[in-house]
């Protein structure tokens, strides 16, 4: 046995002495543990990656560093493998799947970007006839960036390959690393080629812990008792219970995309949420309807010289100019939101097929640009879901356009009621009304999707049990409820563009909403509550909750004016000085001042100056949102998401309808804030490096509150293969006031060890450890009366902590396993957890362990495969009740079970098929 050992460390040893580094194949790591200087590595890394592959290992001598003395000590340990040209698709297709799982696991990543990402991958742009929106649209790429090469083009210096990108003076390795995939220089690699692709993902998605609660709430009071009626599912009082949504039902989503070289692209995309028929159960009328779809035509080769492009789509689109303020069409929200690094905003238009549904754009889009203009145009018609005031039948309230509510008799006949509350006829012969119209809420994108039908059917359930209640409600009714594709929208817009200057341009953005078919009607602040809260007790109480940021919504009918429209109206700029792009954006929502006059409506307006370096940059970005600013199209900078603190978040048990809480859940607004911003990264040396660091000091104008965000990040590699990271932030809410009750301190430490493996394998231990500082709250102890408790208040401090490891195991280059497990103890904090290609918010206590393996079955066909489990204890709202066969169903107390455990079984699986 000694002597088996013995040969086997031999054998070790005389292995790893013989091992070879492949001159085409190594990494910049590999080559740097050669015999060797750091410069002397990066050399031969340089020469393979810009000059050529090596076909002998004498070609190191062409490198002027590598003299004979080093090529004579390198010619044992090196080896040189023979290189193989492969089909351009194919390789394509293996990088893509690599930059998509970057930009995916990117905190920032927008939804349907990746898309169009993707296509830009397989169907690149040449460098030289590249714009410098094209530039800026790209992931990681910056004005600085985009003018360095465009100054090049410019003078006729004509990029020829890699290695002369990279030579570009004013091109950062940065920016050149996350370029080069996406450009040709001469020809297109994928020429007058047909490429399609079909994407089926299957997901058993759970809600959402807000969408949870909501759902969970009850429409009745603590002391409800049927009044002699037994119930036989009392469960059936929420919507919870009412539509069983204890089943897992599965997202479903099927896409498929076609293109013709770089100038034509079809595709269609069936998505099949909660709530709505899938794609085996709808007809074929239903799931045309319900599917997006485009049709698209772009030449970059214009026949009007000066590198002039035209795009045109029919169908699905999205559009999006300057920092997002008048224009960018997406149902998602994305907190600090810069348009810089992998949170960048891909200008123009573009085709949608992502899950986005309320704020598409169905219709046509034109788009002509060169060098020195361009001009867009768009429309777009399309049935939109929204909150409608309903009366205790579910009938849609009507409106008409003198500002009266329109009601209808027995006999057909139409009317509205006088500031007696008497009834005023419109036509004795019960003719309709002239212009009528439905009476909405607001926009909403919806957590169910059910249909019309089978909303009111609910509801009717729900109202049947408010009417049996011994104390009733002030409004005992459902009023306000979701209607699917009540309002039917049409909305034209423009953006019209100068570039006076390399680097610099001036536009102009514009888009009208037309609402002919109904009026929005928002109640006034001293009129709001009595419309959104059941119970008048509530009236006076939540008084003090943050709700102006409600009444301050936009309606089409006020004292001050009557119209059928939304309009919003903009200015963006851009330009490059030096090493420092600025770029900003201003917009008015038309209200009651003039449309050629500025600063006389509600405005938001962004500015963004970004200095960059080799090893650092420098973002500032200073931004100011009005309250009344109510754009549905606008998706900026902000740290929160509109109408967050309001009774649509905080109150949803006092809400004549729990669903109303989706304009909060779901909003894609920013929230009304005004603020300063910067970030900055900085890399000293290969040890040391800065993080993405940021500090955010801004003001929420509804009510004035203060805060101030922090973070920072510090890596150290001692090796290339190690690295250990550090990271805090803290966030302080009414900073300027230690009294108010609203100040909140927030703390987090994290600690993380990487080890980067071989075969690209990866392996992460993580700890995170937080506090939460709250002020006294007096009304949650007793008074401070002698013989009393003679402390009326204390300070809370809660803290929470979570360790994690993460894993990536490359069994070949076919198949992959990813995965983590991690505890988490809250203590009432909210954690959370970027997994791979999503943000997961955990509850109190709990652990979770998921898997994911990605494997390319075929030359075309990919499959990924994931499965988490999420075990936790949380505070849920339960109802106790006692049933009996002979006894009326008694509701007790609501009590909030301190410990009650979930276990989450999720199943992800897509197969991607790309030929």
């Amino acid at each position: 046995m000694k002597k088996f050992w013995i040969l086997f460390v031999a054998l070790f040893f005389l292995a790893a002495l013989t091992a070879k580094v492949d001159l085409n194949t190594a990494s910049l790591a590999e080559l740097k543990q050669l015999p060797i200087t750091e410069q002397q590595a990066r050399d031969i890394f340089d020469y393979r990656q810009y000059v050529k592959i090596f076909s002998s290992i004498f070609d190191l001598r062409e490198i002027p560093s590598i003299d004979q003395v080093t090529l004579d000590k390198l010619r044992p340990l090196v080896v040189v493998s023979l290189y193989v040209e492969t089909d351009e698709v194919a390789l394509r297709r293996d990088e893509i799947r690599d930059l998509l799982e970057r930009l995916d696991s990117n905190e920032g990543a927008s939804e349907g970007m990746a898309d169009v990402w993707e296509d830009y991958l397989m169907t690149p742009q040449n460098v030289n006839r590249m714009q410098l929106d094209d530039f800026m649209s790209l992931p990681n790429v910056s004005g600085v960036d985009a003018v360095a090469i465009l100054k090049r083009t410019a003078q006729g210096d004509t990029i020829a390959d890699t290695r002369d990108l990279r030579n570009t003076p004013g091109l950062s390795h940065y920016g050149y690393t996350n370029l080069r995939s996406y450009v040709y220089y001469k020809e297109p690699p994928v020429k007058n080629r047909l490429l399609w692709d079909a994407n089926l993902q299957y997901y058993t998605r759970y809600f959402e812990e807000g969408q949870y609660d909501m759902l969970h709430e009850s429409f009745l009071r603590n002391d409800y008792q049927a009044t002699g009626v037994v119930v036989p599912h009392l469960k059936n009082l929420s919507y919870w219970g009412y539509f069983g949504l204890d089943e897992l039902n599965p997202d479903v989503l099927l896409k498929l995309r076609l293109r013709y070289g770089n100038n034509y692209k079809l595709g269609i995309m069936n998505y099949s949420g909660k709530g709505e028929p899938g794609l085996l159960s709808s007809n074929a009328k239903d799931l045309i309807r319900d599917s997006k779809w485009y049709a698209g035509y772009e030449n970059s080769e214009l026949p009007l010289g000066n590198n002039s492009r035209l795009k045109f789509y029919l169908g699905n689109y999205r559009a999006t100019f300057g920092e997002g303020l008048v224009m960018e069409n997406t149902d998602y929200y994305s907190a600090r939101k810069t348009g810089f690094g992998f949170s960048k905003r891909i200008l123009g238009i573009t085709p949608d097929l992502s899950r986005t549904q309320e704020f598409a754009l169905k219709g046509a889009a034109m788009e002509v640009t060169n060098p020195y203009f361009g001009v867009t145009a768009f429309v777009s018609q399309d049935d939109k879901d929204a909150i409608a005031y309903v009366n205790a039948d579910g009938e849609t309230i009507k409106r008409d356009n003198f500002g009266n509510d329109v009601y209808t008799d027995t006999d057909g006949k139409q009317y509205y009621l006088n500031a007696s509350n008497q009834p005023v006829y419109f036509y004795e012969d019960g003719s309709p009304v002239a212009a009528d119209k439905d009476k909405l809420f607001s926009y909403v994108i919806p957590t169910l999707n059910y249909d019309n039908d089978t909303l009111r059917e609910a509801e009717s359930w729900f109202n049947n049990e408010l009417a049996q209640t011994t104390n009733p409600y002030a409004t005992n009714y459902i009023n306000l409820a979701t209607r699917k594709d009540i309002l039917r929208e049409k909305l034209w817009g423009t953006h019209l563009q100068v570039n006076p200057l390399l680097g610099t341009k001036l536009g102009f953005t514009t888009y009208t909403a037309l609402y002919d078919d109904a009026h929005f009607i928002v109640p006034s602040y001293n009129e709001l509550l009595p419309v959104v809260l059941r119970d008048s007790y509530y009236y006076t109480k939540l008084t003090k909750i943050m709700n102006a940021e409600i009444s301050n919504l936009y309606s089409t009918q006020t004292e001050s004016y009557n119209r059928d429209y939304r309009r919003v109206i903009g200015f963006d700029g851009q330009t490059v000085i030096g090493n420092t792009s600025i770029q900003g954006e201003y917009a008015e929502l038309s209200l009651d001042g003039d449309d050629l006059k500025l600063g006389d409506d509600p405005k938001a307006y962004l500015v963004s100056a970004y200095t960059q370096f080799e090893n650092l940059y420098f973002l500032t970005l200073l931004r100011n949102m009005d309250r009344n600013f109510d754009n549905p199209y606008s998706n900026s900078f902000s740290e929160h998401e509109r109408l967050e603190d309001t009774i649509l978040e905080k109150n949803i048990y006092a809400l004549t309808n729990p669903t109303l809480a989706d304009l909060y859940l779901n909003s894609n607004q920013s929230q009304p804030e005004r603020g300063v911003y910067f970030e900055t990264r900085y890399k000293f040396n290969n040890y040391f490096t800065v993080g993405r660091s940021y500090l955010d000091l801004w003001e929420r104008l509804t009510d004035g509150r203060r805060t101030a965000r922090f973070q920072s990040e510090l890596e150290f590699r001692p090796l290339y293969q190690v690295a250990l990271r550090l990271r805090y932030k803290n966030q302080v809410n009414r900073y300027d006031d230690d009294a108010e009750r609203g100040v909140s301190k927030t703390n987090e430490y994290t600690m993380s060890v990487r080890t980067f493996l071989s075969n690209r394998d990866f392996l992460e231990l993580e700890y995170r450890y937080n506090t939460v500082w709250n002020p006294p709250y007096t009304s949650l102890t007793n008074p401070a009366n002698e013989g009393e408790n003679t402390m009326a208040a204390a300070m809370t401090l809660m803290t929470g902590d979570y360790i994690g490891v993460n894993y990536t195991h490359n069994f070949s280059k076919s198949l992959k396993v990813q995965g983590a497990f991690l505890y988490w103890f809250g203590h009432g904090i909210s954690h959370w957890d970027w997994e791979d290609m999503e943000i997961d918010f955990m509850g109190e206590k709990g652990s979770k362990a998921w898997i994911a393996v990605t494997s390319r079955i075929s030359q075309n066909l990919y499959m990924n495969l994931k499965f988490r489990n999420k075990t936790f204890q949380d505070k849920e709202l339960r109802i106790r009740n006692y049933n009996s066969s002979e006894d009326p169903v008694l509701v007790d107390d609501p009590v909030y079970f301190q410990r009650v455990e979930h276990s989450e079984n999720t199943v992800r699986f897509s197969l991607d098929y790309r030929f």
